[in-house]
């Protein structure tokens, strides 16, 4: 299920629909951001207007927040360079870089994927990313965001004459399944109940793009197949998605039969 708005009021709206607010109500949010580094020209990241706007209504409404994404431990400093200063000193907020946190194992489909212990500390989770389509890049939004969400260390290559140009090289050995299974492993270890997209956006073909639009979801895999069949269309489809969708039907069919 998603909502869409055109403007604050709808959102707030939307958001008290979907059940969100009652969630935040006296509760601890984490909201996995996309900032690696910081906006670069056709390079968006999280809209920090849209983030701005979920943080004020958190603190509003009785909640308290943190913001993780793996920067190499330069988390905090990513924040203040993208104008978000004032809102961390304003409400202290936590600002968790995955790259220095300590990580449980998790299995998924044959795949050992790390994710930060941190993560079950927070009973509501939100993911806010940017939506891209580089060239040479995969379809980037809501489920791909995960690839950014565990410790880099634990992703390097064990051998040094395989060259892989990527933060975490083993994701990109067989990168649609392991964004799948990674994407898998997080919902079975700290699952995210709530997605937002807007803001800057980029598609290789016709570059930066704003989004008219605020899309809020609790489901990830339905919000990325809209936003792609909608604004992405022209673009090399993500096989990713296809094994999602396939994963999840067999699940479905096996808890119906169990």
């Amino acid at each position: 299920m998603f909502y869409t708005s055109n403007n604050q009021e709808e959102l707030f709206k939307n958001i008290e629909a979907l059940g969100l607010t009652q969630e935040i109500i006296k509760n601890e949010v984490l909201i996995k951001i996309n900032l690696s580094r910081p906006y670069t020209k056709n390079l968006p990241r999280t809209d920090m207007m849209l983030l701005k706007t979920f943080v004020d209504y958190i603190y509003q409404n009785g909640g308290k927040c943190a913001i993780t994404e793996g920067a190499s431990g330069y988390l905090n400093e990513n924040l203040v360079a993208s104008g978000f200063d004032e809102l961390l000193k304003r409400y202290k907020i936590k600002v968790i870089d995955v790259d220095l946190e300590d990580c449980d194992e998790v299995l998924s489909f044959g795949e050992h994927h790390y994710i930060p212990k941190c993560f079950q500390e927070y009973p509501t989770r939100i993911a806010i990313p940017s939506t891209s389509k580089r060239e040479n890049m995969v379809f980037s939004n809501n489920v791909k965001l995960f690839v950014g969400a565990v410790p880099r260390r634990m992703y390097q290559l064990d051998t040094a004459n395989v060259v892989i140009d990527a933060p975490r090289p083993k994701i990109h050995q067989n990168l649609h399944s392991s964004v799948a299974n990674l994407f898998l492993a997080i919902n079975s270890y700290s699952p995210f109940q709530f997605y937002v997209n807007g803001g800057l956006s980029f598609n290789e073909h016709i570059g930066e793009f704003n989004f008219s639009e605020v899309f809020i979801g609790n489901d990830a895999l339905e919000l990325d197949c809209h936003l792609f069949k909608t604004f992405f269309n022209d673009c090399e489809y993500p096989d990713y998605l296809d094994i999602l969708t396939k994963s999840i039907k067999e699940k479905a069919e096996e808890d119906k039969n169990a």
